[in-house]
């Protein structure tokens, strides 16, 4: 189990977005816990065809779903239609943190699966898109249906997939950009390199910390606790 983690803090190592000391991670908390649970790995391997699928299927997707609304479903309401896309996108953000913290890092056979992206993050490793699919058509696009009609629906599960879209260019860039300092990506490059970090678990938003602030899982930024100590001293 040493091993997993010696290779867990070493293949994180070219992921962290800090060089300087201000900003520099603790090393003894570069380690990954979380992988000691992982008793039966199920190994995914790295497939670059299939971890760009989602990147030329999606956005087909949300064409499609556009174009179905306006050449099929139309309702002559579309102020609410553009109205259900934004919350749809703003839901994606509450789904991308339940999923990550209760189902990759703890449902069994997928967390063993998670585990391989902690352990190789730069790996071209995906999410099976037919398991994706399945939740938008299941989970956010028939019951969205049933409930409001297919107008409604068809903005929602837009919304929903440019979330998904959103979240799976920013986690891509985080592991394999070069990303200036300052901008919101580079922040959010940051509290994602903690999650990978740390010792704690936390900071299971990607796109966003808004629900973490909300349920309290928000890690210590290391750069201020430093500052602090070096205040303190």
């Amino acid at each position: 189990m040493h091993v997993l983690k010696q290779t867990a803090t070493e293949a994180h190592e070219s992921f962290l977005p800090v060089k300087n000391e201000e900003e520099s991670y603790d090393e003894s908390s570069q380690s990954m816990p979380r992988a000691s649970h992982m008793r039966r790995p199920l190994a995914r391997k790295p497939n670059a065809i299939a971890y760009y699928t989602d990147f030329i299927v999606y956005p087909i997707v949300v064409v499609g779903l556009i174009a179905a609304y306006f050449i099929l479903g139309y309702d002559g309401e579309p102020l609410t239609w553009l109205a259900a896309i934004v919350i749809g996108a703003a839901a994606w953000t509450l789904v991308e943190y339940l999923i990550h913290r209760f189902v990759l890092h703890h449902v069994v056979y997928i967390r063993d699966m998670h585990v391989q992206h902690h352990n190789a993050p730069a790996e071209l490793i995906d999410t099976p898109i037919w398991l994706s699919l399945f939740f938008m058509v299941a989970g956010v696009l028939l019951p969205s249906w049933l409930a409001f009609g297919f107008g409604v629906a068809s903005g929602f599960t837009a919304g929903m997939t440019l979330g998904y879209l959103t979240y799976g260019a920013m986690h891509h860039a985080m592991h394999h950009w070069r990303i200036p300092h300052g901008t919101y990506l580079y922040r959010a490059k940051r509290w994602h390199a903690q999650h990978h970090a740390s010792t704690d678990e936390g900071n299971y938003g990607v796109s966003s910390l808004f629900w973490d602030h909300v349920f309290g899982t928000v890690l210590p930024d290391p750069a201020v606790t430093s500052r602090k100590r070096r205040g303190d001293g």
